[in-house]
C-alpha cells in the first residue's frame, strides 16, 4: 500500500483499487519485493562463487548495468526534490530490466566465469533493491 501511494507524482490524483495494489504483475510493490526475493532465491543456490566485473556483456546484461548505476543519482534527486516516486520509478524499472535478464540470461547453467559476473549482478540488483525499498519504507523480502 505504501508504494501505491508514493509511486504517484504529488500533482496527480490518486486512484486506489486493492486489486492493483496487491498484485505481482505491474508497478506495485509486491512485483519489486519479488524481483529482490528471486536475487535472493538465485544466491541461495549456490554456495560458493567470487565476484566477477568483467564479461563480455549482452543487451540484457548492458541494460541491467545501466540501471543500476543510475541509482545513486536517482536517489539524490529524490531527496533534492522531495520526490519520493523518483525511487519508486526507479525500482520499477530494474525490477523490470531484472526480471528480462532472469528470462533471457541464464545464471547458475554458463560456465563458471560467466556464472560468477551473473551472480554479481544479481547481488547487485538484489542490494539496490534492498536499498531502495528501504528508503520508500517496505520490507525487502528473502522469501514469498
Amino acid at each position: 500500500m505504501i508504494y501505491s501511494i508514493l509511486k504517484i507524482d504529488p500533482n496527480k490524483q490518486v486512484i486506489f483499487k486493492w486489486d492493483e495494489v496487491l498484485s505481482l504483475e505491474g508497478d506495485t510493490g509486491p512485483y519489486i519485493q519479488y524481483a529482490h526475493t528471486r536475487c535472493a532465491s538465485i544466491l541461495k543456490k549456490i554456495r560458493k562463487w567470487k565476484k566477477n566485473f568483467k564479461s563480455k556483456l549482452n543487451g540484457h546484461e548492458i541494460n541491467l548495468v545501466k540501471i543500476l548505476i543510475k541509482f545513486p543519482d536517482v536517489v539524490s534527486n529524490a531527496a533534492r526534490d522531495l520526490r519520493p516516486h523518483y525511487v519508486c520509478n526507479y525500482a520499477f524499472e530494474l525490477a523490470t530490466a531484472f526480471n528480462n535478464f532472469y528470462q533471457f540470461c541464464p545464471v547458475l547453467k554458463v560456465e563458471k566465469n560467466q556464472r560468477d559476473f551473473r551472480l554479481t549482478l544479481v547481488a547487485a540488483t538484489k542490494q539496490v533493491l534492498s536499498n531502495a525499498l528501504n528508503l520508500l519504507g517496505i520490507e525487502a523480502l528473502e522469501k514469498m
